[in-house]
């Protein structure tokens, strides 16, 4: 582990409102100025919800995870680190309103500037180049992002949940730390490159509220299960004894190719003076 992540102090057990994230990162009250429902769209991007097809969190899988995090009262905070184009994020927003929870906030951590995969591959791969767009010398995934999260506000879903931080997720976490905020359901999908998913892992778990969960997609990329593997490895024989990783691998759904991976941070047991590590159910936590 590289020495500087230690200066990363533990979280503290807060986690924000809506409100309360809104008036930190934009110093305006969504009730007067909602970041999402007034952005003005400057290139004019129609919300797009097919041409990429990359978004692997399922409702059904989800739904699931939530409640399995239920039985402790949580989730209270949802951050996505990697967001792109919000196809998660509404996801889990849609999901959160069928479930009444409907002032849960999901801040959305991603610089929006697209990953190395889609600036060297776009002109050559017309899979990728079909949902690249560039305006201006950049990538428009931030317009994109925006305008099919404010379709989706507008439309039906919940306008508490879903709030865009522009950021590379190292500031994110560090941002997160000096705020004192401490998610308790973490989705990390941003980058699947050697070592960068092992750097985020070991940020955004020291973050996790204990007792809360912290999972991602694309278990099967060999970059991305090394450092999952490699990550949890590190950390159970350091901390194993006091606050051991349960790492469970699941499918996003019957028959998907697709892998999951979970992790789950333990928690203090009540009147105990060991941490009591909390399990998944099989049903869900299997391959």
């Amino acid at each position: 582990m590289w020495p500087w992540l230690a200066l990363l102090p533990p979280a503290v057990a807060v986690q924000p409102s809506f409100k309360e994230l809104h008036l930190e990162l934009f110093a305006k009250d969504p009730d007067i100025h909602h970041v999402v429902q007034n952005f003005s769209n400057p290139y004019d991007i129609r919300p797009n919800f097919k041409n990429y097809p990359h978004s692997n969190l399922l409702p059904e899988f989800f739904t699931e995870i939530l409640d399995i995090l239920h039985m402790e009262g949580m989730p209270r905070f949802i951050v996505e680190v990697g967001s792109l184009h919000g196809h998660s994020a509404i996801q889990m927003a849609t999901v959160l309103d069928k479930l009444q929870m409907t002032e849960v906030p999901i801040l959305c951590i991603d610089p929006f500037t697209g990953d190395t995969n889609m600036w060297a591959s776009y002109q050559q791969d017309q899979s990728v180049g079909g949902w690249v767009n560039i305006i201006d010398g950049r990538m428009t995934v931030f317009d994109q992002f925006m305008a099919n999260v404010q379709f989706a506000v507008n439309r039906s879903v919940s306008k508490h949940h879903i709030l865009p931080f522009q950021a590379t997720s190292t500031v994110g976490a560090r941002w997160l730390v000096q705020k004192g905020f401490a998610p308790d359901l973490i989705f990390l999908d941003s980058a699947h490159e050697l070592d960068e998913t092992y750097l985020e892992l070991s940020l955004y778990f020291n973050l996790l509220e204990p007792g809360g969960i912290l999972f991602g997609d694309d278990y099967g990329w060999p970059a991305v299960k090394k450092d999952v593997d490699r990550f949890v490895e590190q950390h159970n024989l350091q901390f194993g004894y006091e606050n051991p990783i349960d790492l469970r691998i699941a499918r996003a759904q019957a028959g998907a190719t697709n892998l999951i991976w979970i992790m789950r941070k333990a928690k203090l047991a009540k009147n105990a003076t060991k941490r009591a590590v909390y399990r998944s159910p099989d049903r869900l936590l299997c391959v």
